[in-house]
Parts: structure tokens; sequence; C-alpha cells
């Protein structure tokens, strides 16, 4: 497919920026007079049912807004279906006596699933919501089933307690291309499923078509979107609605600060990946939650990102390789190998911007630096932190969000600096040898293949002077940090932060360095939506008592699905694309249901 369209269309759209976007969306009130009726096209360019904005939840709304007989039209910002979901692990944590669970003998119940979904996200996600999509799991469980997809073994999945609800796609040759087999990405699954689906439905999708704006009548329906092309903007009037699936906003730097600004601003990223020309690649902009902003939707707990990996030597999440990549099967993708890894904190140092340490390197969480647990995290007991395990084991189900203090001081550390954060991680030859950093690499750093090594990221240096030039710290501080540290190893006592492990001495040149990074990974919840996955109208009054989300206002003939309307909490773990399935089967159904504008 068309690699220099798809990314000259999206560096120009992206320029736009969030501001240019919606205008004054996101200014912390409500925008709903930004797209009044006034500002109505006197002409639109096409008329559907239904109009999907994103492929990737958005073609499971598709599929069943087509199947109940409407006219469904599905618009992507992108050169291909499936978004970043059909780039995701593909993992499910689903139960509720599925026909996987049957199958293994695994006994389970809606209300045991229910409060330990509760527990994973601290009871911060809807409990309306939640239960419907408990309610409904294992009714989507089968409607995947009979769309083509073949489900592995059964696994613990990401929740507390023994019950096992963890499902994989696995290969199904004549399908989809890919599964959990291949050893590649088994997102890919899901989104063949659905386009199969679409292509016998007849539902046309529109691709590097991306939505600028919504169209919403005053204190009405939204009844159209404004959309971005190569040829020109177009305009397309949605009679039944539309249903809003763009995904995530952690691509998007301004947005990021406005909710959390330790995760935006310079060495911060978001986990758009790199394809064969090196440049970044951003689908995760937020388009969604802008839009529905600026027509009076809400924007709910979004203050968290799940995951902020903070990775060596590296500044995309994933690589596409050094070849176009076919979207067909995602030959050539690459997930990303952090250069840190146990065994270098147990024998590097690692400097901020000042060149000095900044906290015991021995408490930092295994391989990726991101103050993970769940199942992973639970199996790598770090060093000396014994607390840390134990806290991991308590925590089980609540894991492997970014902000646990108890389990990885590394992250609380790191978010505690000053920006910008210039910190890294500092080896000698030996060392270097002796942790396995790949040191060819190193020399030749790639962006697109290995250990997608990125050169601003990696530096090598035959003195500790050249070193500190190449990192951009000061020379003289480094060189008294690691004096100090050598100091340490000699008298087995770390004076500074009481580290235990203190193999050897940094001392023999060259030496090497990898630069943190961090980089923002799965976006916790969007547009405030009711179990219907309609969008909750902030322009409404309401009577200031708690309400059921399902009591409120919404937008009418507005819905929103997948990363743009989830309501999962800021703790929920890994495995969520079953909830964001049923989410999105829920919006193309009621969808469907609505009485056509005239």
């Amino acid at each position: 497919m068309g690699e220099v369209t798809r990314r000259n269309f999206l560096k120009g759209a992206l320029a736009v920026g969030a501001a240019g976007i919606a205008g004054t969306a996101l200014s912390g009130c409500s925008n709903a007079e930004a797209s009044a009726s006034s500002d109505m096209p006197k002409n639109w360019d096409k008329e559907v049912d239904v109009l999907i904005v994103g492929a990737g939840s958005g073609l499971a709304a598709g599929v069943k807004a087509a199947e109940a007989g409407s006219d469904v039209l599905i618009v992507e910002k992108s050169d291909h279906p499936g978004g970043f979901w059909m780039a995701s692990g593909g993992g499910c944590t689903m139960g509720g006596n599925n026909i996987v669970q049957q199958r293994a003998g695994e006994t389970d119940d809606n209300e045991t699933w229910f409060e330990d979904e509760m527990f994973s996200c601290s009871y911060r996600g809807d409990a309306d919501i939640m239960r419907t999509f408990v309610e409904r799991g294992a009714e989507t469980v089968q409607w995947m089933e009979d769309l083509g997809m073949k489900w592995g073994d059964l696994s613990q999945g990401f929740l507390r307690g023994k019950t096992k609800r963890g499902l994989w796609p696995v290969e199904n040759p004549g399908v989809y291309v890919g599964g959990w087999g291949t050893g590649k990405n088994a997102g890919i699954c899901w989104t063949q499923v659905w386009e199969n689906r679409l292509n016998e439905l007849g539902v046309p999708i529109l691709l590097e078509h991306r939505m600028t704006k919504l169209y919403r009548e005053t204190g009405g329906p939204v009844v159209g979107a404004e959309i971005e092309t190569k040829d020109g903007v177009i305009n397309i009037k949605a009679k039944k609605g539309v249903v809003v699936a763009t995904g995530s906003w952690t691509d998007n730097d301004h947005m990021v600060k406005m909710y959390d600004p330790r995760a935006a601003g310079e060495f911060c990223y978001g986990d758009g990946g790199i394809p064969a020309d090196g440049t970044m690649f951003n689908e995760e902009t937020g388009d969604g939650q802008i839009a529905i902003d600026a027509v009076g939707g809400i924007l709910t707990d979004m203050s968290y990102v799940s995951y902020l990996w903070i990775w060596f030597g590296q500044k995309s999440f994933w690589s596409w390789g050094e070849e176009p990549l076919d979207w067909r099967d995602n030959k050539g993708w690459e997930r990303g190998k952090t250069l840190g890894t146990d065994a270098f904190f147990e024998n590097g140092i690692v400097v901020q911007s000042e060149g000095k340490r900044y906290f015991n390197e021995n408490l930092a969480k295994s391989g990726a630096c991101f103050a993970g647990g769940g199942e992973e995290g639970a199996e790598a007991a770090v060093f000396d932190q014994d607390a840390a395990v134990a806290a991991m084991e308590a925590l089980a189900g609540r894991g492997d969000h970014c902000e646990n203090p108890e389990i990885s001081e590394f992250t609380t550390k790191y978010l505690e600096l000053p920006q910008p954060r210039n910190v890294w991680a500092i080896a000698d030859a030996p060392m270097a040898e002796a942790i396995k950093w790949p040191i060819e690499e190193m020399a030749n750093p790639n962006p697109r293949t290995g250990s997608l090594l990125d050169p601003d990221c990696v530096a090598i240096a035959d003195s500790l002077d050249e070193l500190a030039e190449k990192t951009g710290l000061p020379a003289d501080e480094l060189k008294k940090t690691i004096e100090a540290y050598n100091g340490y190893v000699e008298s087995g006592v770390d004076e500074e932060f009481g580290r235990k492990l203190l193999p050897a001495k940094i001392e023999t040149g060259p030496f090497y360095a990898a630069r943190a990074s961090l980089i923002r990974h799965t976006g916790r919840n969007g547009a405030r939506v009711n179990s219907k996955s309609q969008v909750i109208d902030g322009t409404a009054r309401v009577d200031s008592k708690v309400v059921s989300c399902n009591d409120e206002p919404v937008i009418p003939h507005l819905y929103a699905c997948g990363e743009c309307g989830n309501s999962l909490g800021y703790r929920r773990t890994h495995n969520s694309l079953g909830h964001y399935a049923t989410a999105a089967m829920i919006a193309g159904e009621n969808v469907a249901q609505e009485e056509p504008l005239q």
C-alpha cells in the first residue's frame, strides 16, 4: 500500500495540531456552540445512515450496524484498516463462563468476574458499564468465534484470583493471517475477521479520511462530520448517528500535558511506531476526544496513562522494519527491546541531567522499567526489594499501572525529576559486555530493526569527557559521580542510596551510555458514555445528586467506543480488547435502532 501517500497525508493533518482540529476544544469548558446549527454545511457531500469514524474497534460497530440493516460508512485517517488495534498483542480477559472456559472445564460466573474487574481498576471503572461488559462478555467471545476467530488454550489473564479468563487468538489459515503462535502481534486477527464480514456486507471503508469536526444542532443531535481527505474537505451526513472510535490520545503531546504534565515534553514520546523511512508515525492523536468535547461531550478520568514505559536507547514502542509494511500480515513488525535489564541494574548506574545518581538502581523493576506487575511482574523478583515483591503479590490484578511506587522506585523517582529529564544509563566496556548490551548495534544504531536503538539515545566514547559531550551531561559532575561510585564499590557501602549490589567499578573505556525515553502507551478513559455507548451531554443540567450514567442526558445520535470512549478505570490492566469489542458491538446495535433524521 502507499507508504509515502499515508505518511505525507498524516504529516499535513497532524500539523494542524490539537487546537486547529477543534478550535476552542479542550479549553476546560463546554463548547457545544462551536458546532451549532449555524455552522452546518449548506450541502452534504455524502449521506448515510451510520457514519463510523475509526477502523479499529469501529470495524466491530460497523458489522453490527450493517447486520441490523443500516447503510454504513467507515472512515479511517490512515491508509489501512485496523488502527493500532491490529498492532496490539491481541489478548483479552473475558469470563462469564464463556465457550473457551467451558471447553477448558473452567468454572466462572458473572458476579465473580464483575467483582474481580472492579478490584483490578481500584473501583474507578464505571460499575454500570462494567456490569454491562460482564453480562454480554460471553456473547462477545461467541460472536468473535462465529466470525472466524480461533481461540487458543485458556490462560490466567490479568485479573486477581485463580479463575482463568485469558483468551488469545491463534493461527487460522484461510480466515486471517497471524495469531499468537506466529510470534507476532495478534490484534490483526480481530480486525481481519471484522474486515472479512464487512466485505461480505458491502460496507465501504474510506482510507486517508480524517474527521476534523462533528456537526451538532444546537442542543440537539449530532448530524454528521467534517472529513479531511487528500483531495479536500468533505461533509458527511449521518441520519441515524455517528460512532466515534478513533482510539486514544497518547501521541498528542498537547493533550497529555493538560492531563499529566509529567508525561509530556522533551524525551517523552507517544507509542507510535517508526515506518521504513525512520520518521515517527502517530495515530493516537485524540481526534475523537477533541471533536466530542467541542460539541458538548464530557471527557472523564483521562489523567492517567496505563503504561509509562521508560526504555533505554530508543524512542519508539515498535517499528515496522526497513521495508514498507504489508498491512495484511504485519510482516516486518518489530516490538521494542529496551536495553534496561535486571543485569544492568545490578551492575551499572543511572544519572540525571546534572550528571548525578538519584536513586538506588537495585530497586528498579526488571526489563522494560515500567512500574509493572501482574503475572509477569510477580515472577520478576527484583534484587533486594523483598517488600516490593510482597507488594506486587498483594496488588495482584492491579499491578501493571505505572504509578505503583511499591513496585518500581525507578519509575517513581524518574517522574519526580525536573524536566527535561536527560537521564542516562552508564556502563564501561567490561560491564557492557557482561550484561550483554548489543555493542555492535550501539555502534550502528538503527531505530527500525533489531533493538530499535535510536542515534539520539545511545553514546560510545573513549573517555568520560567525550561521553559527557555526547550525552549533554556536565563532565565535571559526571566524573565526580563515577569517582564516588567507584569508592562505594571499594568500601562495599553505598553512602548515598544504600545500594547492596556493587559488583564492579566503572573505569575501563570505551564507555557506553543509553538515554531513557518515556513512552506513553495505552491511554485510559476518554469520552464519558453510558452502558449503551452513548456520549453523555455535558451541556445539560442534571441534579447534583449521584446518578447512574444511564440516567444522565446524552447527545442524541452520538456514540463512542474503544479507547475513545472507555470507562475502565485508571488501573485497568492488559487484555482490554474484549471489553472494547463489547462496547463497539453495543454501539453498532444501538445506533442502527435510531430514528433517522430528515
